[in-house]
């Protein structure tokens, strides 16, 4: 069992929203993914067990978590799981199935920080985030740190917090920027873009 809180239902409807209309600006309003937060890792990995069991023949279920720490070059993704969580792939899943956030979804804010400071407005200060463009190499610690120092003097909004900023600040992000910034962003974006033709 985890010894993670349960996530509220007002959290998990902001997740579904951010996500969706960051999905439908990279361009997948033609046949957009349904999106289920899972709340907590473990019930995130559940729910994928359990909508890969009620899937028709024409819907692809995608496992999407925080990489929570470096990523090794060569490694898949499922090999980063069992490594991490020690969650094994589903019997018939492929690598197609199962993508990363890498460390943390805040990586993609670093990607577009023109909609980052125009999100937080005045008092926002760029020069407390990290300068460099590899944004997956940022670690999750120094990521939220350095959020939360450039945001700390921002008014109305306040200091950065996952819970209230999150989900609204990743709905306002631009898709290329993070598509090209990122490359398991850009992994994610094609391979749903592809299921999604193949419909």
């Amino acid at each position: 069992m985890s010894k993670e809180a349960a996530t509220p239902a007002p959290l998990k409807r902001k997740c579904r929203k951010g996500f969706s209309d960051f999905f439908r600006k990279a361009g997948l309003s033609g046949r957009m993914p349904r999106i289920i937060a899972g709340g907590t890792r473990d019930n995130t990995y559940k729910d994928f067990r359990t909508a890969l069991t009620k899937a028709a023949d024409d819907e692809f279920v995608v496992l999407l978590v925080d990489s929570e720490g470096p990523t090794s070059e060569g490694v898949g993704v499922w090999s980063h799981l069992k490594d991490r969580d020690k969650w094994s792939p589903p019997k018939g899943v492929s690598n197609d199935n199962a993508h990363l956030m890498v460390q943390c979804m805040e990586a993609w804010f670093l990607a577009d920080r023109e909609t980052l400071a125009g999100f937080f407005g005045t008092g926002f200060r760029a020069s407390a985030l990290p300068g460099r463009p590899d944004v997956e190499n940022v670690s999750k610690k120094r990521l939220i740190d350095a959020l939360q120092n450039a945001t700390r003097q921002c008014r109305p909004k306040g200091r950065y917090d996952k819970g209230r900023h999150s989900f609204q600040l990743l709905g306002q992000l631009d898709p290329a920027k993070v598509t090209k910034a990122s490359p398991y962003a850009k992994r994610l974006v094609r391979t749903l873009t592809s299921k999604a033709s193949e419909g």
